[in-house]
């Protein structure tokens, strides 16, 4: 049974009409750019949040770019960065002029290990960008509690985990600034890029919305250089739609990741630990296998698609080979990167679909044994 990695059909088959009206909307208004459709997504938003403030953004990397400029961050600087996650969260450390500080990972559920984030502050660190790696909430108790104690920004980086909660507290509305991603395969998807950054700061805010719009205030007047980050309103009106599907989306993850865990809880490898209560919304279903590239050829050859995040860590990547990072310095990372796997999980896979998956996975993992 062929199984794609991911399939958005599902998730827009019952909405089609209601998106076609939106976007008729918007071309009967004329208002392509922050218009009515961005106002009333943002309000939605700032809603379901909990929030004062929800600023729609061009992208999950913006809303972090816009958010480190809005709090003062410049050359100098030091952010404390996972290195393992994607690029995003440290590249824009770099593009503020400011020194992304790289730390370990939890080896089970992926997030800042507290330890190393400790050990990683200086006087220069003015900021920790906190992941929800995959879907899962980090450890916000600690991390905000140690932000607190050094006077640190804590910025939320939510691109994976829209709509988890932590005793009934949004994640996102947290940390100084929490930052989403509507990539298209995100819990909460657009049809193209868009982004949107949450704060109770209303200075924050305030310096956000200038930022986003080439530094023009309310007035017109362009108060500061900004940048050109503006969310579309035909994404707005789509994501409008799409929110009111978001609790039901996550809930049809989360019964696919106990699926799975029933089906593979006995099988040679790790999967992730279950949660039903939001503080996992699994945007990404990831196991590790010791042989994870003679995992992923044999799904590949039954036509099961998978894909590795991240199959690199940051500290040896490139274009950030400038900061000195060498091989071994953060061994959990490392061993990750040659481990991970995730498999589908996108809301609209059938059970029989992820059957499917799993007897793959146990007959691997019966040939690896007899041939050990």
């Amino acid at each position: 049974m062929k199984v794609p990695f991911i399939d958005l059909t599902p998730q827009h088959e019952g909405i089609m009409e209601e998106i076609h009206q939106a976007i008729d909307q918007v071309f009967e208004e004329n208002s392509f750019i922050l218009g009515p459709a961005v106002a009333q997504f943002e309000k939605a938003a700032a809603k379901l949040l909990s929030v004062p403030h929800a600023i729609g953004v061009n992208s999950g990397t913006d809303a972090l770019l816009l958010s480190l400029k809005a709090l003062g961050i410049s050359p100098g600087d030091e952010v404390i960065v996972p290195t393992f996650t994607f690029v995003a969260v440290a590249d824009v450390v770099a593009r503020v002029g400011a020194r992304p500080v790289f730390v370990d990972v939890d080896p089970l559920n992926y997030n800042l290990a507290i330890d190393s984030v400790n050990h990683a502050i200086t006087p220069k660190t003015k900021a920790i960008i906190a992941p929800h790696m995959f879907g899962q909430a980090c450890d916000l108790s600690n991390l905000m509690q140690l932000a607190n104690a050094h006077g640190l920004f804590l910025i939320e980086d939510v691109s994976q985990a829209m709509g988890g909660r932590i005793s009934n507290k949004h994640l996102g509305a947290m940390g100084v600034t929490g930052c989403f991603s509507f990539y298209p395969t995100k819990n909460l998807g657009g049809v193209g890029d868009g982004g949107l950054v949450v704060t109770h700061n209303d200075e924050v805010a305030e310096r956000i919305r200038r930022y986003r719009d080439h530094g023009r205030n309310g007035d017109g007047v362009f108060q500061e250089i900004g940048y050109n980050s503006r969310l579309d309103s035909i994404q707005a009106a789509i994501l409008r739609i799409k929110l009111e599907e978001l609790d039901e989306t996550i809930a049809d993850r989360v019964e696919n990741a106990r699926f799975y865990n029933e089906l593979l809880g006995e099988a040679d490898i790790e999967v992730p630990e279950f949660f039903e209560r939001g503080e996992h919304t699994y945007n990404l279903y990831t196991i590790q296998c010791e042989n994870r590239d003679g995992l992923r050829q044999f799904l590949a050859d039954r036509e099961i698609g998978t894909a590795v995040y991240y199959d690199r860590p940051l500290h040896l990547q490139p274009c950030f080979s400038y900061l000195g990072y060498k091989e071994g310095d953060f061994p959990v990372a490392e061993l990750l990167a040659s481990r991970v796997l995730s498999l589908p999980i996108y809301p609209g896979l059938k059970k029989k679909q992820i059957e499917e998956v799993a007897i793959s996975i146990h007959e691997f993992l019966a040939l690896q044994a007899v041939e050990e």
